[in-house]
């Protein structure tokens, strides 16, 4: 029965983020580039570019999550030690790890291709692009461990 009440408080934290990433990546960041749009027109060229590059991010955060979702569900069934979260783990780390590069491609493409700078904003898109990083190191290391502990199961499993 713990397990299971651990799982459903770990849904709905994921329900929550999920809810997030939907305002945010959206229908936040739609309104708003709408809006930088019709202030500075010089930029309108970054509209459509930068509007993709945010639903790419979105997406792959919500592919995280749904990974995230499938653990916290065999986590419920008392399945925390199995191969296919450990799977999981490793598909969350790369799709944060692609995230990441998609926040410093929002930083470093608008100067290359349109001449423009993005401004004091590079610094909040490098912090999002470091948080994505580090949120993959830490998937991908907790999938390694997760890994070794199925091994270690397996093993003592076969002498038992």
């Amino acid at each position: 029965m713990k397990q299971k009440t651990i799982a459903r408080a770990l849904i709905g934290a994921g329900g929550i983020a999920a809810a997030g990433i939907i305002a945010l990546f959206f229908v936040y960041l739609p309104l708003l580039a709408g809006q930088l749009r019709e202030t500075y027109p010089e930029y309108a060229g970054l509209y459509w570019p930068g509007l993709l590059d945010m639903w790419a991010i979105g997406a792959l955060f919500l592919l995280g999550l749904w990974e995230y979702f499938r653990v916290c569900v065999r986590i419920g069934q008392e399945r925390s030690f199995c191969r296919e979260n450990a799977e999981s783990l490793r598909r969350i780390a790369l799709y944060m790890a692609l995230s990441g590069v998609l926040w410093l491609g929002a930083i470093f493409v608008p100067p290359m291709f349109f001449h423009v700078s993005v401004g004091p904003f590079w610094i909040e898109l490098a912090l999002c692009a470091m948080a994505a990083e580090a949120l993959g190191i830490l998937a991908w290391g907790l999938g390694k461990l997760l890994e070794r502990a199925v091994s270690l199961q397996e093993e003592n499993d076969l002498t038992v």
